[in-house]
């Protein structure tokens, strides 16, 4: 199975280096250290430090916010381009007929992944069985606050509602991988149904985020200064080159946490090959501490006109990125 790259540049507006291959993704398995619920043993802790993230699973229990979520979707798709029990549409080109229209209203549909997600103070994102549905969540509360032992700024929105179509094997699968461009402290992504392998789980680069730390201007702010950006790139690059990529599984309630540095992307999903094609859905969530100096950066965002879906904020606390810091503000 081949997989190609788009997207790479996505933190530092450079592409990769024309030779460098992403690396097909392997399934995660799950360590035998592992724990239910909202708590933190020290070789989780051990595990987030070098790999950059950790899987809790079923975690989140609120099976009527899963059901609201995956219906809101298939509710809110324009002109059923694409219909809930149909999954010829799911394979018919549905981004050709995605409209400019259609973009701030419910997201963009790239190739076979839409963010679904408006701007506003009610845009999407913001629905109740969303934010405390899910995104508060006391088990989802206090998994931030056992990182951080910090009061926990409580979340106003998700990001949206993230769905990657299926798509044959013979159609060459890309992953996006990047870094993204935000001021969360804490990232999550919280699985709203079962999620088989080769269906688009969500992917990232394990211990990625110890070596793009040093390239961001501040420790965990959203900017990557003008002088830092070749930086990142050659070790973006050496990212792709070194680490092979891992794809999450699961059911409805697993949710992975991981570092806002780790490199990261939507998965590849085949499953248009077998005999259940599924759109895959996850809800992003992000957290920060309370008690900042919040604040929007004029370039970069978050804020009115730019990754107004982001909740999280810079703040002016913040400190300068060095080579050993990347655990500044963290209990870990």
């Amino acid at each position: 199975m081949e997989y190609t790259e788009y997207n790479v540049g996505h933190a530092s507006g450079q592409p990769k280096a024309p030779e460098v291959a992403v690396r097909e993704p392997i399934l995660f398995e799950d360590p035998d250290f592992a724990t239910p619920g909202p708590t933190l043993n020290a070789a989780e802790v051990a595990h987030f430090k070098e790999q950059g993230f950790i899987v809790k699973r079923g975690l989140v229990d609120d099976e009527r916010a899963f059901e609201q979520t995956i219906d809101y979707l298939w509710s809110n798709v324009p002109r059923q381009v694409l219909r809930r029990d149909d999954p010829a549409t799911w394979l018919d080109s549905p981004g050709e007929k995605w409209t400019e229209d259609d973009i701030p209203r419910v997201g963009r549909l790239i190739h076979d992944n839409w963010k679904m997600r408006s701007p506003g103070p009610e845009g999407i994102g913001t629905e109740s069985f969303l934010v405390e549905g899910i995104a508060n969540h006391p088990n989802m509360i206090a998994m931030v606050r056992a990182f951080f032992d910090a009061p926990i700024k409580p979340p106003r929105r998700v990001r949206g509602i993230y769905a990657v179509l299926p798509k044959p094997s013979s159609r060459p699968g890309r992953l996006g991988p990047h870094a993204d461009y935000m001021a969360a402290e804490l990232s999550a992504m919280v699985l709203v149904h079962e999620i088989l392998p080769g269906s688009g789980g969500f992917t990232l680069w394990p211990g990625s985020h110890l070596r793009l730390h040093p390239h961001w201007d501040t420790v965990h702010g959203g900017v990557i200064s003008e002088e830092r950006r070749e930086g990142f790139r050659q070790s973006r690059d050496a990212v792709l080159r070194d680490i092979t990529p891992v794809e999450f599984t699961g059911h409805a309630g697993d949710v992975v946490f991981w570092h806002p540095r780790t490199m990261h992307s939507a998965g590849v999903n085949y499953s248009a090959d077998g005999d259940r094609p599924t759109v895959r859905l996850v809800v992003p969530c992000d957290y920060q501490r309370d008690g900042m100096t919040y604040y929007d950066d004029e370039e970069y965002g978050p804020g009115e006109k730019y990754q107004w879906w982001v909740d999280t904020r810079n703040y002016r606390e913040d400190v300068a990125t060095t080579a050993d810091n990347i655990w500044e503000g963290w209990a870990v």
